[in-house]
């Protein structure tokens, strides 16, 4: 006969009477967790072993030494099958969450472990090259020094065609007003936005602090790469005129100094202008009135099981903050 009471058990004989104590520095480890847990669900000894990979004699074994270090009987026989005790189905309910929390702690690190070798494929534009990839490049060597970056230089729509097909991991990538154009099966997230600004000579500018995009419909233009000339059209239409193209360069310096020279006006987005570092002593950058934006972001397959790679790559550039070169975090990337 057993009697429980104030962590004891006392058991009688009809010849003797023995105590057992509670060892006071008990523990459990989660392999016990998940017998108990296994017997609670199966009711046999040898289903539960067979379900965790075990033997039926080392679950057996198992079950006995917690109930010497815990001086409680955590089973008992019911018919042909065993079943938990009340003791027994504590544990087992209790376990069955730490053992989750425990497996979900061991996933996260699986994880980060995966993070921390391998090689990074990244694709990304002139700009970023100056300004956001050396930032990526840092926070790798403090994170993940074990991950290589294998860097490459594209504008979006050549970036977006490596990643399609397979050339890449990953790309950096600027959308104008919500007009890239993804290859299938893939996904963006938007990281931070700019504003675009018009580039013009001293002269041209003449005091003002932003510009109409209209009042400047009889100047030249100076035109960037394939997107950014989409872009300078788009904008041109919407203010209700056809911009006169007479340069073309994706040379954001050349850009800039054509511009400062007279004849000619150009759209330059803010982080070609933080790259740049400075514009010519002749030249000013206005904000637009009303302000047009351009969004830079992530492109990577969707895909079931995400590389560890790609989301490193998310999760540290989700975490570059961009105001050193007036970029404006977007909130759900954050």
């Amino acid at each position: 006969m057993l009697c429980l009471a104030s962590g004891y058990v006392w058991v009688y004989t009809a010849t003797m009477t023995s105590m057992r104590t509670a060892d006071p520095l008990a523990s459990i480890d989660s392999t016990e967790l998940r017998i108990l847990h296994a017997l609670a669900t199966t009711g046999s000894l040898t289903a539960a072993a067979a379900s965790l990979g075990l033997s039926q004699p080392a679950v057996s074994q198992r079950i006995k030494r917690v109930e010497t270090r815990l001086a409680v009987p955590l089973i008992e026989r019911s018919g042909r099958g065993i079943r938990l005790t009340t003791a027994g189905q504590i544990l087992a309910d209790h376990g069955r969450t730490v053992v989750s929390e425990i497996d979900a702690a061991l996933a996260a690190i699986d994880d980060l472990r995966g993070e921390r070798a391998g090689t990074l494929r990244l694709v990304g534009f002139p700009s970023a090259s100056a300004t956001l990839v050396p930032m990526l490049m840092r926070r790798l060597a403090m994170e993940a020094p074990d991950v290589a970056l294998q860097y490459r230089e594209a504008e979006p729509p050549a970036a977006t065609a490596m990643l399609r097909d397979g050339e890449v991991d990953c790309a950096l990538i600027f959308d104008y007003e919500g007009a890239a154009e993804l290859p299938a099966g893939s996904a963006f997230l938007p990281l931070w936005r700019e504003e675009v600004h018009l580039v013009v000579s001293d002269e041209r500018a003449a005091g003002e602090r932003t510009a109409k995009l209209g009042d400047f419909s009889t100047e030249h233009w100076i035109a960037g790469c394939e997107k950014c000339r989409g872009h300078l059209l788009a904008a041109a239409g919407d203010a209700g005129f056809e911009p006169d193209i007479i340069q073309e360069t994706d040379n954001v310096p050349a850009m800039l100094a054509m511009a400062a020279a007279g004849g000619a006006v150009a759209l330059v987005p803010g982080l070609a202008l933080a790259a740049a570092r400075s514009l010519p002593d002749d030249a000013c950058a206005l904000p637009l009135d009303p302000p047009r934006y351009r969004t830079i972001g992530l492109v990577s397959m969707a895909t079931a099981n995400e590389s560890p790679q790609v989301r490193l790559a998310k999760r540290l550039l989700a975490s570059v903050d961009g105001s050193a070169w007036h970029l404006e975090t977007v909130p759900h990337a954050a």
